[in-house]
């Protein structure tokens, strides 16, 4: 039988029989937390979340970012915050629950390891206070900012709103709904913009992948085309450059060079100015090696922009200004620029990547840019600059004639 000294009155104890004793004084100290009765609640609830203004600032601009908008009489797009919030309710539940429960693991391992005398029913019942607690910790600082939003319970939400409020709430928890709420909000936007926008079309995105995996042709409408277009899914991306998603894939479309005759391209869609409505088309698209190719070189090169074939690229000649632009001019930059000769004044670079994407690229640097292996680009660049002067000569003697009458 093992003894210990006893702290209180210095006496040889039972070393198991103190232990007990010592369990007993921890445990009984902390009473388990009792479930709190809510009243019931009506079907058009409302819920008022305490949120600072860098939150609404960014689940507004989110909003607006990923469609969730309204147009106002003078045409300026307003977000629409009662779906934005809905759709994160609906897609993001789950998942910061599965988050939430990970860190209160994390809490009860710790109080186990450096607290071994607390029974299981105080490692839980502390892991809630400390979990409530961080909760009402984040929140407290943006009760006094008075910057609300109103969640409210739909039909789409209802089962999540119903959920947060009894099952959350009321099951061992000591924050408050508004507390949840904000710590939701809060976690959503930890993520970057690219897997938010999956969050957001969690649906959508699982949909795709399916069609994508059994290699499906579907039906998809975009923007605000109404009719469906023919599309074989090849793969969903993110482009870096926006940190939005991309599905490439082919799509059949008409020759424009030949009216009436359709032909495959390979194209690259804006997951979230896809419609939500897809169907399994009855007319397959095979894709070639050829264009598999494209693709995979489009994924390395500019998601946001398809290439039609393996090994596309433009030669450009930049000024001194031009190549200066190069770091200046971030937006739809190509990934891929290798300088490979100079001449006089005049830097020599080879660009990888879609024809479509570069030239738009290279349109915006003027006459610091000239395209040297693309006849069709030259000539754009020669009409776009021709109506330049044009302009700039009428608008000239308009003002002129002005001053002199």
């Amino acid at each position: 039988m093992a003894y210990i000294k006893c702290p209180g009155c210095n006496r040889d104890v039972d070393q198991n029989k103190y232990e007990d004793m010592l369990k007993k004084e921890i445990n009984k100290k902390i009473e388990p937390i009792k479930v709190k009765k809510e009243d019931t609640y009506s079907i058009n609830e409302t819920t008022n979340v305490y949120v600072d203004q860098d939150t609404l600032t960014k689940l507004d601009q989110d909003a607006l970012d990923f469609g969730f908008s309204r147009i106002k009489s003078d045409g300026t797009a307003i977000p629409n915050r009662n779906a934005f919030i809905s759709a994160i309710m609906i897609n993001y539940y789950d998942e910061f629950n599965s988050e939430e429960e990970q860190k209160a693991n994390v809490i009860k391992d710790t109080l186990k390891k450096h607290l071994p005398l607390l029974s299981d029913v105080s490692v839980n019942t502390l892991s809630t206070y400390i979990m409530g607690g961080m909760d009402t910790l984040a929140s407290e600082k943006v009760k006094n900012k008075k910057m609300i939003i109103k969640v409210k319970q739909t039909k789409a939400n209802e089962d999540i709103y119903t959920d947060i409020k009894y099952e959350h709430i009321n099951n061992n928890s000591i924050s408050s709904i508004s507390e949840f709420y904000y710590s939701m909000f809060k976690s959503y936007l930890e993520h970057p913009q690219y897997i938010r926008e999956q969050i957001i079309f969690k649906k959508k995105f699982k949909e795709i992948n399916r069609y994508i995996k059994k290699g499906n042709t579907i039906l998809i409408k975009y923007k605000s085309n109404k009719n469906y277009m023919n599309f074989y899914p090849y793969k969903i991306v993110h482009s870096p450059e926006e940190n939005h998603n991309y599905v490439l894939g082919v799509v059949k479309a008409e020759d424009f060079n030949n009216p009436g005759q359709m032909i495959s391209l390979c194209i690259s869609y804006r997951f979230d100015n896809i419609g939500d409505i897809i169907k399994l088309s009855k007319d397959p698209i095979n894709i070639t090696e050829e264009q598999r190719q494209a693709l995979e070189e489009t994924i390395l090169y500019c998601p946001s922009s398809a290439q039609q074939m393996p090994g596309e690229h433009t030669i450009v000649a930049l000024t001194k200004n031009g190549v200066s632009l190069l770091e200046r001019i971030y937006t739809f930059r190509p990934t891929y620029i290798d300088k490979i000769d100079q001449i006089d004044d005049y830097s020599i670079y080879k660009v990888l990547g879609s024809n479509f994407q570069i030239y738009n690229y290279f349109k915006r640097f003027g006459a610091d840019a000239i395209i040297l292996n693309d006849e069709k680009f030259s000539e754009e660049q020669k009409e776009m600059a021709s109506r330049i002067i044009q302009n700039y000569d009428l608008i000239r003697k308009e003002l002129e004639d002005k001053r002199k009458s």
